[in-house]
């Protein structure tokens, strides 16, 4: 990271606790330290792209509120090493209605524009607070300035296409 221009030298107490928690989630994923470079950048980026028809799932306005839920989560958090995001999230998604997994999928999409990746409690730290706040501002911007929170009625293929279904909390 130092031959790269992304790590001063001496490396801070503050970024080897960053280092030692990409490892951990990241680790077993890339066999050479160049591999790590893109991950890295990403994390480092301050937006991410969503593919389009995630982007649709998305466009729910109990989904905006969540993540809307999640950034002001994020931002009374002193420290996001170690948060039981388990249970706080799905005390969230609860508030506005989303099952679990349907709202660990959107703050994962929302953070990183990818269906797979690490645990979020990994990646919560790995991205800090300003990169949330950031990335989840940002999907919420354009899904609500974009075209709005209308749904695509057809799906690929002329299939019925559904955003992620909110039930009664």
């Amino acid at each position: 990271m130092q031959q790269h221009g992304i790590l001063e030298e001496p490396v801070p107490a503050a970024a080897w606790r960053w280092i030692e928690t990409f490892i951990e989630a990241y680790g077993d994923a890339l066999p050479l330290a160049d591999a790590a470079l893109p991950q890295v950048a990403a994390l480092r980026a301050e937006s991410t792209v969503v593919p389009a028809l995630a982007l649709e799932r998305l466009r729910n306005r109990q989904v905006v509120f969540f993540l809307d839920g999640v950034a002001q989560y994020v931002d009374a958090q002193p420290e996001l090493r170690g948060l039981p995001l388990d249970h706080d999230l799905g005390v969230i998604a609860d508030e506005f209605g989303l099952v679990h997994d349907d709202a660990r999928w959107a703050v994962r999409m929302a953070l990183t524009g990818r269906e797979d990746g690490p645990d979020l409690t990994l990646l919560f730290p790995l991205l800090g607070h300003e990169r949330i706040l950031m990335r989840i501002g940002a999907i919420s911007s354009h899904l609500l300035h974009g075209r709005g929170l209308e749904p695509l009625k057809f799906g690929p293929g002329g299939e019925p296409f559904r955003t992620i279904e909110p039930h009664q909390p």
